[in-house]
């Protein structure tokens, strides 16, 4: 019979191996079968519930000899059968279903859901069946007729036919215990495959729940007699040969281990919290004792790590892949579709060994932190650590591999160049906040293991921290929980990346204590005995203690979190390798007299570092950075954000352009003296963190040796040279020689692997002398071998990969003497591959010598490193020459790429600070466009403040930062774009430009106007820039005008820097102060036309208006609406002056009224005049000048 028929056959094979011979079978009829059911012999089907319950549908006054001429099977009721089945009929009057089976030879169509297995039940009066299974009577049921539908085919299952024997039927799994013994189970036709992965469903869509529930019927009693289930299932066990109860014990157990952990079901960190929980930790899990116990070693090995990482992509080295587990596995799945796997209790997905950094990348750029866990043993090496140290756990099992937590990436400590994006540093800070808003920040640039210290007092505007963090632009921030407060926080949200990763610290615990952290130090940098010098803080020796650190250990905001991130890298188990550089400096981008102060405004409104929508694309950065070396170009960010302020400083600077550009050669001796340069910096960092390739070294020796003779070259063209500055710097490089020399003469590289010269390491001669002794000696084996067979074709066969087949005899697959004791291990069509049981001793020991040669070149390299890392200062000296005079070629081909007009500044020392430009251009539009070039004149011998007013879209906006990146580029020491340039250094630009609000503050556009309007009153000296756009403008006419004209004044008279105020109010140019220009962008006007021709020049004198609604027509306003708000442009000035006249009850202008107040302050000693003599008698003079200018 065809496979596709077995069901049916198995069910057909049933009834009629149960039905006496005596009995007889009618043909089929749909007439009711209730009436006739005394006179006829027909099998009865009755459904079970899902609870094993049989329901009896037996009539009460069937006679005996009727009844036990009718077997009656009992179903399932997941295995429905609908009312309007054709093929029976049904009686619904006890909460069951009956169904009378018409021909017990006739094919019966049996539906199941596939949630539940179909049960049936024998119950007949033949001998051969234990009378005391029916001792329960048997009930009447009404029935009633039901059409008869024709049988449907059944999907067949791919085995062979067979016929009804007991292996046929096997017990479902996940039906309940039933407590008929003589109940069993045909499966599904999916049972005879493996069972369907988890998360697929099964079931059938008429279900029970679907037919409306059912009252569960009651169960025929059964003797004691009856057979019990050997397993505590079904009663239909006894039907089950013992090969087919092993696999159904072998498949429940296989169930129950499919299970997830109970402790993955209810996740608690390690101290009990839920998630949404108040102190919930996200990087810890709980995990109970009793899950410990039922660990497998590997679960074991996996956990105890996971336990502490557990919010961290952790990647476990498993031979030549590394595998997720759980959390982990369904985060790949999710995010990059890596196939799952059910693996035991564990789900998996896995990604070969040599796309690990691929990705890593791939997590950290969703945000994810990435653990690297390393196998550090092969499993020869377990087995000998095992054989030398015995079993771990005590017991005499296998031991699995060690593996150690490598490290942790984040994108904030990264340091393997595979997984960074772009040359610029990545920088991690940790902050702490403390009382009257003094902060304490370290940051980290992972690559180079360089720290930055500083502590500040803030205003209330944060201006320094945003100014550093504006210029770090930091990937990782590192702070203690319910330190920073709310205001902090909102800075920080607004100004920081999104992509920027948050880490909270617990108090004490991992965030340090000021006294926790000087007791780290002293433990990571012990003091040196017998020291002359010691220093002491808070009772402890801290005089081995880095300087720079020594120099904050008495800020407690900057020790603290310092304290912080020394625990987080703890974590990262990246602390040792940047810790021991001990590479601290100080860093406080805002302290003066150091360099040009540009704050975080000014790096955003001038388009320093990013443009308005978050890139470089024409920023200054863009504009000038030249450089061709990674480290280079990190320098040069550097200068950016910081340039210069002393005119000897500067000169020096361009004095060195100047050289470069008048010796074109020198650059081509440069660029080949760089030419295919790795990052030198960051390779130096990862040799002393002992994480540098042995190829990657080797790249590294080359590198320096170019540069070094790049350096005498350099030197000698740079005699030549009119100013001393680049032959000076290049003088300064070490001499590379003799460490060159040294390194060179210890190591060569073969295979990618760095091997000791001869006699460099006595232990690696020793173990590769007895490599040799043994490979010589399987040599002299084989050849014993060949004569004691008589055949010369033997050779040695070894695996490409690996060495766990090594040394095995190969011969051609003719020969026919191969001794009975060899074992084949492979082979080919033409050769067999064999182990030789007399040879496996010594491969044995060549293993094992070969693991131990591996374990000595590492050592080896290790020292190597170290001999490297002692001259450290040495490379890094020499890195930063060959940065700096990266940096100088590139303000040199800066300078002479801005086109003409261009200039070398002309800087001047004076006591005042002064600009002045002839036809200075923006550095942006040099090659997209012509550029309509201005002079601008502050200070000197002009007024300080120029007044600027002129229509929407005239250039004001445009003027002010040109003057702006002018000033920039001059103070870097490069050319700018202008006919000539004389200036007096500034010591800052403070600027507000632009109209915006900050949601993240909780701030509205006017109060982010006045937040940096109070930021430059506070912080601006008579040396400094002020740009001031368009002041006041956010709220109304009257309050906007009084903040913009009370502004200016104050500027004009006590601060008196150089600024810029453009503004659209015509009431601010009415002032008569010597101190103020006023100044306007030209336009063209057609008033016919009410069109407007800008001329973005910059002329003498106030506009006559701001052509709002000539700007409003150009935009595609309807003409109607133009020309209504013309008329009330007009009406409403007239008001106003009306209004303003009104209000006026003195000659004496507002401004003059506010300077005689001031005087009398003076002398009444309620105000002081300035500290500084200078800036004091420029006040007074002020006011002097402005009283004769308006009386």
């Amino acid at each position: 019979m065809p496979a596709k028929d077995t069901p049916n056959l198995k069910q057909k094979t049933l009834f009629s191996f149960l039905t006496p011979k005596n009995v007889s079978t009618p043909a089929k009829q749909t007439a009711p079968v209730s009436a006739s059911l005394k006179d006829t012999s027909i099998p009865v089907v009755t459904l079970r519930s899902e609870q094993g319950e049989a329901t009896n549908r037996s009539a009460q006054k069937q006679t005996p000899s009727a009844s036990s001429a009718v077997p009656s099977v009992s179903f399932s009721s997941s295995s429905p059968f609908d009312a309007e089945s054709p093929l029976t009929e049904v009686d619904e009057a006890d909460g069951g279903r009956d169904i009378v089976m018409l021909d017990a030879d006739d094919e019966v169509e049996v539906l199941a859901t596939r949630r539940g297995k179909r049960k049936i039940v024998i119950e007949d009066s033949d001998d051969d069946v234990d009378p005391a299974i029916f001792a329960a009577p048997i009930r009447p049921a009404q029935r009633t007729s039901v059409p008869i539908r024709p049988p449907k085919k059944r999907r067949s299952s791919p085995a062979t036919s067979r016929t009804a024997r007991e292996d046929d039927f096997i017990p479902s799994e996940s039906e309940p215990e039933i407590d008929d013994a003589h109940d069993f189970v045909v499966e599904d036709d999916e049972d005879d495959h493996e069972a369907p992965k988890k998360g697929k469903a099964r079931g059938n869509p008429r279900s029970s729940k679907q037919q409306g529930a059912r009252p569960a019927p009651k169960p025929i009693p059964t003797s004691s007699s009856s057979i019990e289930s050997s397993n505590g299932g079904g009663g239909g066990n006894q039907f089950l040969t013992a090969a087919e109860l092993r696999a159904q014990t072998a498949k429940a157990n296989k169930k129950s281990q499919e299970e997830c952990f109970d402790f993955l079901r209810d996740v608690r960190d390690r101290s009990s919290r839920r998630p949404g929980e108040e102190g919930y930790d996200p990087r810890t899990i709980f995990i109970p004792k009793s899950a410990w116990a039922s660990f497998t070693p590997f679960e074991k090995q996996f956990w105890e790590i996971k336990q502490n990482h557990y919010d961290t992509v952790l990647m476990f080295q498993k031979g030549k892949f590394y595998e997720l587990y759980e959390q982990d596995a369904e985060i790949g799945h999710r995010e990059f579709d890596l196939k799952l796997t059910d693996r035991v209790k564990m789900k998996m997905v896995g990604v070969p060994e040599s796309s690990f950094n691929f990705w890593a990348a791939k997590f950290l750029a969703k945000g994810y932190k990435v653990g690297r866990v390393d196998q550090v043993e092969t499993q020869l090496g377990a087995e000998m650590r095992v054989a030398k140290h015995g079993n771990s756990s005590g017991g005499s099992g296998k031991e699995i591999v060690r593996r150690e937590l490598n490290k942790v990436l984040t994108n904030g400590t990264l340091v393997d160049p595979e997984l960074m994006v772009d040359d610029e540093a990545g920088h991690c800070v940790s902050i702490k906040e403390g009382e009257n808003n003094t902060f304490g920040v370290c940051t980290l640039d992972a690559a180079t293991g360089e720290f930055n210290l500083c502590a500040f007092e803030d205003d209330v505007c944060r201006t320094r921290l945003e100014t550093l963090m504006r210029q770090l632009r930091p990937k990782e921030l590192v702070h203690c929980a319910d330190n920073l407060s709310i205001a902090t926080i909102r800075l920080l949200k607004t100004v920081l990346p999104g992509s920027c990763l948050w880490t909270t610290l617990k108090p004490r615990l991992e965030s340090w204590s000021y006294e926790q952290t000087l007791d780290e130090l002293v433990k990571l940098y012990p003091a040196v005995q017998d020291s002359a010098d010691p220093l002491v803080i808070e009772g402890r020796d801290v005089s081995g203690v880095p300087h720079a650190i020594r120099s904050v250990a008495t800020e407690t905001s900057a020790t603290e979190a310092l304290g912080g991130m020394i625990w987080y890298l703890g974590q990262l188990n990246v602390g040792k390798d940047l810790l021991t550089m001990r590479n601290f400096n100080i860093y406080d981008p805002m302290r003066r007299g150091t360099g040009l102060v540009l704050d975080g405004q000014t790096l955003a409104h001038v388009e320093v570092l990013l443009n308005s929508e978050g890139t470089d694309e024409g920023t200054l950065l863009k504009l000038l950075n030249r450089c061709v070396t990674p480290f280079g170009k990190r320098l040069f960010r550097l200068w950016l954000c910081m340039p210069l302020q002393e005119v000897q400083a500067i000169n020096a600077r361009l004095d060195a352009v100047d050289d470069l550009m008048n010796h074109p050669s020198f650059e081509g001796t440069f660029g080949r003296a760089t030419k295919g340069l790795p990052d030198l910096e960051r390779m130096v960092s990862r040799v002393h963190a002992k994480t540098c390739k042995a190829k990657d070294f080797d790249k590294l020796i080359d590198a320096f040796r170019q540069v070094h003779k790049g350096f005498i070259l350099l030197v000698e063209e740079s005699q030549t040279f009119s100013s001393p500055s680049v032959t000076d710097l290049l003088r300064s490089a070490p001499d590379l020689s003799p460490h060159l020399k040294n390194i060179q003469s210890m190591y060569h590289l073969r295979d990618e692997l760095l091997y000791p010269v001869s006699g460099a390491d006595e232990e690696y001669e020793k173990v590769q002398s007895e490599i040799d002794g043994l490979e010589g000696k399987l040599s002299k084996d084989l050849e014993k071998l060949k004569k004691t067979l008589s055949f010369n074709n033997l050779v040695f066969w070894h695996s490409a990969q690996g060495t766990k087949e090594i040394y095995l005899v190969e011969v051609p697959t003719s020969f026919k003497g191969v001794p009975k004791g060899w074992t084949k291990s492979g082979g080919t069509k033409s050769v067999s591959r064999w182990q030789v049981p007399e040879l496996m001793g010594t491969i044995r020991k060549l293993k094992e010598a070969r693991e131990t040669l591996k374990e000595t070149i590492k050592q080896y390299r290790f020292r190597l490193f170290d001999e490297f890392d002692a001259d450290r200062d040495t490379w890094l000296r020499a890195v930063r020459v060959v940065a700096e005079l990266d940096c100088l070629f590139s303000l040199t081909k800066s300078s002479q790429a801005i086109g003409e007009p261009s200039c070398r500044p002309q800087l001047v020392e004076s006591d005042d600070a002064f600009v002045d430009f002839q036809e200075l251009r923006h550095p942006a539009f040099l090659s997209d466009r012509p550029f309509i070039p201005n002079d601008v004149q502050l200070g000197g011998n002009r007024e300080k403040i120029m007044l600027l007013t002129g229509p929407n879209m005239g250039g004001k906006s445009t003027l002010m930062r040109m003057t702006a990146a002018g000033l920039i580029m001059a103070q870097l020491g490069m050319y700018v774009p202008a006919s000539s340039a004389k200036i007096a250094p500034v010591d800052a630009i403070l600027t507000r430009m632009g109209a915006y609000d900050n949601m993240f503050t909780n701030a509205s556009t006017f109060k982010v106007e006045l937040d940096e309007c109070c930021k430059i009153l506070r912080h601006a000296t008579p040396r400094s820039l002020v740009i001031l756009d368009e002041l006041g403008r956010g709220t109304s006419t009257f309050d906007g005008m009084a903040i913009a004209g009370a502004v200016l004044h104050h500027l004009a008279t006590n601060t008196l820097p150089l600024s810029c105020f453009a503004t659209h109010y015509s009431s601010l140019t009415e002032k008569r102060h010597p101190n103020i220009r006023n100044m306007h962008m030209g336009t063209a006007v057609d008033e016919a036309e009410r069109q407007l021709v800008f001329l973005y020049k910059l002329i003498d004198g106030v506009a006559t208006s701001s052509f709002g609604t000539h700007v409003a027509s150009l935009a595609g306003v309807p003409s109607g609406v133009v020309e209504r708000a013309e008329e009330i442009s007009k009406d409403f000035a007239h008001q106003f002056e009306k209004k303003m006249a009104s209000r006026r009850t003195s000659t004496i202008p507002i401004d003059l009224q506010a300077d005689f107040a001031y005087l009398v302050k003076l002398a009444t000693d309620s105000v002081k005049l300035d500290e500084d003599p200078v800036r004091a008698r420029e006040v007074l003079a002020i006011i002097q000048r402005t009283a004769a200018m308006n009386l």
